[in-house]
């Protein structure tokens, strides 16, 4: 009966899982801002085996092993307790170490699959070695067929891209300052139609000379943010003196943010750290990169380790009123308005995933790419640079 319970309870999360995977196209993609781990856990190319949600797999699994509590068959239940079991093991590895993040519900889903192995073992694991044996190698065969397809087998798009184009902003009146993006002297580009952007005074990595601009929208406490920023480096490594990435903050935080829907949740300090690196920009431009990369920490910094990480990194220390720069209040408020502007995809629907990545004229990436080739190889293609 505990078994048939067990069973039950993985059947009807399997299902709910399965019905929010097919249903979740915009939500359920890698990024920063859909609310919870489930998202990067069921949008990630570990969600499916051959382009097969897994949790149909799963499903299929707590089926059998439903009917073969009404029909035991020996060594099909171990078979099936082994492959739940070690399927669970799998998941749990992928959460931790490779997506770094968790989904509530798959956890449970795991967990039960735990829970059956182990009843499956207690109650029938006796008897026949042949059984016991047949039963543990058909179990361990089906999870490395799974894992080997995750691995080798084709992968799913875990990002969404678009073409924005922006409303032309009311010109500056007589007398007024420009918006605070495009403000000052030095190179600027149109971006998204009718944008500008001035290179070279606004946080950036690499040469703002170069040939090719990209920006950047992001949040200091996103992790898939973090991978985005390991991977443009890495571009920027490869081809070397070709992008400049402008870099603006636009963190899920209603502390900053007034832009962030209400069904997403507020990134805890993500406010403070994209306030004290404009803070250090302002104060020291060349020593940006390094505490940029340092603000990027797993998991994020509160305010004072942050401030105890960068103050080293600074070629100068930060001035008392520096967080109260005037400067960085317009930054972050031009940020949060474009968060608003241009998270419309081509379908016209919302897509609040961070980070966005604008890599010229008006294409928009949302989310992160599953893998770094992908997006390399849509850097090189949209920028028109040969692979060296």
């Amino acid at each position: 009966m505990a078994l048939r319970l067990a069973s039950i309870g993985g059947l009807l999360i399997s299902g709910w899982l399965l019905l929010q995977k097919a249903t979740g196209s915009i939500g359920y993609l890698v990024g920063c801002g859909a609310g919870t781990g489930c998202a990067n856990v069921l949008g990630s190319r570990w969600s499916q085996w051959f382009l097969i949600p897994v949790t149909a797999l799963s499903l299929l699994l707590y089926a059998a092993l439903l009917f073969l509590t009404f029909r035991p068959q020996r060594t099909a239940l171990l078979a099936v307790g082994t492959a739940l079991g070690a399927a669970a093991v799998w998941f749990g590895i992928v959460q931790a170490f490779v997506l770094r993040s968790f989904c509530p519900w798959c956890l449970a889903a795991h967990g039960i699959g735990l829970a059956c192995a182990v009843l499956v073992f207690r109650h029938h694991g006796g008897g026949s070695r042949g059984d016991l044996r047949n039963g543990l190698l058909a179990g361990l065969a089906a999870t490395g067929v799974l894992v080997a397809g995750q691995i080798f087998g084709p992968v799913p798009d875990t990002h969404q891209e678009s073409d924005i184009v922006l409303k032309e902003s009311p010109a500056a009146a007589p007398g007024k300052p420009l918006p605070v993006h495009e403000r000052g002297e030095g190179r600027k580009v149109t971006l998204l139609g009718n944008k500008r952007y001035n290179v070279a005074l606004l946080p950036h990595l690499g040469d703002p000379a170069a040939p090719h601009v990209a920006v950047k929208y992001f949040d200091y406490a996103c992790n898939a943010c973090r991978d985005l920023h390991e991977d443009l480096e890495a571009f920027q490594k490869k081809h070397p003196g070709k992008l400049c990435v402008v870099l603006l903050p636009a963190p899920i935080d209603r502390a900053c943010n007034p832009e962030v829907p209400p069904h997403l949740n507020d990134h805890p300090h993500a406010c403070e750290l994209a306030r004290l690196a404009l803070a250090c920009w302002r104060t020291d431009p060349a020593s940006f990169p390094a505490v940029h990369h340092a603000l990027f920490a797993r998991p994020a910094l509160d305010p004072a380790k942050a401030r105890a990480v960068v103050a080293p990194l600074l070629g100068k220390p930060l001035a008392p009123d520096a967080l109260a720069d005037p400067w960085i209040d317009e930054v972050l408020a031009a940020d949060a308005l474009d968060y608003k502007r241009i998270n419309v995809t081509n379908s016209g629907q919302l897509n609040y995933l961070m980070p966005k990545l604008l890599v010229g004229g008006t294409r928009m990436l949302h989310g992160v790419t599953k893998s770094r080739e992908i997006l390399f190889q849509a850097l090189e293609h949209e920028f028109k640079v040969a692979a060296p």
